[in-house]
């Protein structure tokens, strides 16, 4: 029978040989060619799922890991692990990038301008990439990915600790960035949403509190290792932790998605009847830009992020002229903890109703943020309003992902959402230009950060304005 595909026999019990003749079974099995093959382990709807259940071939064995804990749905295994990876790669690579601009300046003596324009670069580089990095996910899968990104950026760390020349700064810094962004949110995010449906918030933010850990866990550590043994020394360190923690992950816990391990999204077979969500959405970049919500989602957490870094890049100059060094680290503190528990609230909160909304709160609740903090009388002020900025931090990034994995298909996440991560890349690497450039023009911060607050409102406006996936099945138009 001409199926479109080559076929190849498989010598089998009979009671496991099959093929596809109409509705007849014979003594075959069908295999795609690899593009095709990977298309289909990608398709995540129910009823995809429900079609392929009866061709499928025998499940690939979970990794040794699983014996752990039987009973728990191996996407949680792959959650931990793509917080581990976010621990290593993401905290590690954004974090660093103030240390590096501090260290650099002080033990090669260069201005802050040339550090921070290849700080600027980063941010610059890291958009692109991670544009390509989506496009590139279903073709060559988010384990692959992340390997060689956690080797780039291990060896970018431990080059840029010896680097005795600004040019040779502007080569490592971008490719720190190329490594952080293969490794990073987009290939660790998509994994998530492979996994996990229903249960999507809470596994994205057990994914993405690495981040944050990342930043409590060795922002300390590297200053105290610069202090004690000097830059080389502390960035050969991290670049050793990155290349520990992240390859024993991708090899040993981490795995591609659920189906081709005989698994359904959140370890729950989908209920019979009618699908809400076979109908087909966009899952090409091209198919993607022409919906009206792929322009809002990007406006709206451009605005959102770029109101973010501009107030993190200069919070800590802010609280230096108001509180105090030892105040300033208490402050910076408290909004790395506020991070952490702003996940752990949310997440739950999240896969019970409609993330637009969430998304809102997120963005008014930034806004009230700073402006508490850029009216702060006191110390005790300033670290309950860095604590409450927290709370929106992680949370904010973390709903990019999940409104794109609601709006648009699963199977062109990484398409879809390296995509969007160029253009909020782009204006959240603007935000510390802009605050500073308000700064020099006003005299101050605090009209700069009331300004933040003003574009976290707008932001807040933007969100509320997309709809569910209409009639078309393709996204929602704004």
């Amino acid at each position: 029978m001409a199926l479109g595909r080559w076929s190849v026999s498989v010598t089998t019990p009979a009671s496991r040989s099959i093929k596809r003749t109409g509705s007849a079974i014979s003594h075959s099995r069908v295999i795609d060619p690899p593009h095709d093959r990977l298309a289909r382990r990608r398709a995540t709807n129910r009823g995809a799922l429900l079609e392929m259940e009866s061709s499928r071939a025998l499940p690939t064995r979970l990794p040794a890991i699983h014996r752990l804990a039987p009973g728990l749905f191996y996407g949680w295994w792959v959650a931990l692990g793509a917080c581990l990876i976010s621990f290593a790669c993401a905290g590690v690579g954004f974090y660093s990038q103030g240390i590096l601009i501090d260290a650099l300046c002080n033990e090669r003596g260069w201005s802050r301008t040339m550090v921070s324009g290849a700080s600027g670069l980063y941010f610059v580089f890291s958009g692109f990439a991670g544009m390509l990095v989506g496009r590139g996910l279903d073709r060559f899968g988010e384990r692959a990915f992340i390997g060689v990104g956690a080797c780039l950026l291990a060896a970018s760390l431990a080059a840029v600790g010896r680097v005795q020349s600004v040019g040779m700064l502007y080569l490592w810094i971008p490719l720190m960035a190329i490594g952080v962004s293969m490794s990073g949110p987009v290939p660790t995010a998509s994994l998530v949403t492979r996994w996990f449906v229903a249960l999507r918030a809470r596994a994205m933010s057990l994914s993405q509190t690495g981040v944050s850990l990342g930043g409590i866990a060795t922002v300390p550590l590297s200053i105290w290792m610069i202090a004690a043994y000097g830059l080389p020394a502390a960035m050969t360190a991290l670049a050793v932790l990155v290349f520990g923690v992240a390859l024993p992950v991708v090899v040993f816990v981490l795995r591609g998605d659920p189906i081709g391990h005989g698994l359904f999204p959140d370890g729950r077979r989908p209920a019979a009847g009618p699908i809400a969500s076979a109908a087909p959405r966009a899952s090409r970049t091209r198919d993607a830009i022409r919906v009206a919500a792929f322009w809002g989602i990007m406006l709206a957490f451009g605005l959102g992020l770029f109101a973010q870094v501009g107030f993190l890049a200069h919070q800590i100059a802010w609280l230096r002229e108001r509180i105090g060094p030892a105040d300033a680290a208490l402050a910076v503190s408290a909004t790395a903890v506020g991070s952490i528990a702003g996940r752990l609230l949310v997440g739950p909160i999240a896969d019970r109703i409609e993330k637009r909304w969430i998304a809102v709160g997120l963005f008014l609740a930034q806004a009230l943020a700073t402006l508490l903090f850029a009216h702060a009388p006191d110390a005790a002020s300033a670290i309950a309003a860095s604590f409450g900025f927290g709370l929106t931090m992680g949370n904010i990034f973390m709903m990019q992902p999940l409104l794109v994995g609601d709006f648009f298909a699963a199977a062109g996440f990484g398409r879809v959402f390296g995509a969007l991560a160029l253009g909020t890349q782009l204006a959240s690497g603007l935000g510390p230009w802009a605050v500073g450039f308000a700064y020099d023009r006003l005299g101050g911060y605090t009209h700069a950060f009331e300004g933040l607050a003003a574009i976290s409102v707008l932001a807040a406006l933007l969100v509320s304005r997309l709809r569910p996936s209409g009639a078309d099945g393709v996204a929602a138009r704004a």
